[in-house]
């Protein structure tokens, strides 16, 4: 710090200057005191802010971290990752929240604190894995951008995973009978067509909902796009699927061509002649977006009266994948049907599949010699 200066300006005050990062700062008072109070304030000030700057709170790191995401990624993905850094945040990290921790105070020991308490509070493995996940996410962009060199998850081991696979229960593959009991229930319910569609196309609800009269041509089902969540929660149609990879086309069956055709008629039925060429075919009773959780809920009520095992809309997507794979579809085909990005996810799904239609075909195969 260089020299201080003291001068007795024009109009009566003192003024006194210092350098502070390399930059001239100067103070004005009425009586000497006063500026060496003046000064004293503005010293702690400019610290703090230097501080705050270098070395920000993960709250304010967070915001300026969620600013310059804002663009590149999608706003349901902002929303998810607000929602991830609010149940993280008032965790107490040795009688402080998280979020009012220094980037370079967190610990390893601090992570598993947050670890234990997700635990403590019966969240699901795979939500506290994600979440402490989501947390390294963070760690490793302040490392990039140069305000800590450690990112303090990294000798933190993921929670072994002890719950049931979810493909094992709500997301299974339904039994042939369990269909066949499904949608001799289900025959009466509005979401009739949208469960038929899910299970003969693999299609997502999402995609299902943002299905417009205009993807449908040339014998094929063009999916272009889902619903999805504003940054705010609120819901729309979005402009993309959920992944690059999840635009793609669906060859029209008889199946399909006929629950199509089923849902229009329906459509016009209910909403009269005034179904335009870009509208959505499938929605909701109240003729907004369809969304899932009523779907998941109509499902429950009639699983409850066919007498078979509770499940979600997802399981109508694996439904179609091992039917697929059991009648022949080639795993390469059944990841573009499904929208995968990578071929290892299919393999990874349903590769069990594969594995118990390996054996039926070993068991049938006779070689003569």
């Amino acid at each position: 710090m260089s020299k201080k200066k003291k001068y007795l300006c024009d109009d009566g005050r003192f003024q006194r200057s210092f350098t502070f990062n390399g930059k001239r700062v100067f103070v004005r008072a009425r009586d000497k005191d006063e500026l060496e109070k003046k000064i004293y304030e503005k010293k702690l000030e400019l610290e703090e802010k230097k501080e705050m700057h270098d070395n920000p709170t993960i709250g304010i790191f967070f915001e300026r971290w969620m600013e310059n995401r804002r663009g590149s990624v999608t706003p349901a993905t902002l929303r998810s990752q607000q929602c991830h850094f609010n149940t993280i945040a008032k965790i107490q990290i040795n009688g402080k929240a998280f979020k009012d921790c220094r980037l370079s105070e967190v610990k390893a020991e601090d992570i598993r604190i947050i670890q234990r308490t997700l635990v403590e509070r019966k969240i699901r493995t795979q939500t506290v894995n994600d979440k402490i996940s989501f947390i390294s996410h963070i760690f490793h962009d302040a490392i990039r951008e140069q305000y800590i060199n450690y990112n303090p998850c990294s000798p933190v081991k993921p929670l072994k995973k002890t719950e049931v696979a979810a493909r094992e229960t709500i997301h299974r593959a339904l039994t042939p009978e369990e269909t066949r009991l499904f949608f001799e229930y289900a025959q009466n319910s509005f979401y009739y067509d949208v469960f038929r569609i899910a299970i003969h196309t693999g299609m997502r609800i999402g995609e299902i909902g943002a299905l417009k009269n205009s993807d449908i041509y040339n014998g094929t089902i063009h999916v272009n796009r889902t619903i999805t969540r504003e940054e705010d929660g609120s819901y729309c149609v979005g402009k993309e699927t959920k992944t690059w990879s999840g635009k793609r086309t669906v060859p029209l069956n008889e199946s399909i061509s006929e629950i199509i055709a089923h849902q229009r008629e329906f459509n016009r039925m209910f909403d009269g002649n005034i179904s335009g060429f870009d509208d959505l075919i499938f929605k909701a009773p109240e003729r907004g977006l369809l969304m899932a959780t009523p779907c998941d809920r109509e499902i429950k009520r009639i699983c409850k009266r066919a007498g078979i095992e509770h499940f979600t809309c997802h399981a109508f997507r694996d439904t179609f994948a091992t039917r697929a794979i059991e009648q022949g579809i080639e795993p390469r085909t059944l990841q573009e049907l499904l929208g995968h990005k990578d071929y290892c996810i299919t393999m990874n799904l349903y590769g069990h599949v594969i594995d118990d239609t390996k054996e039926k075909a070993m068991s049938r195969l006779r070689i003569v010699i």
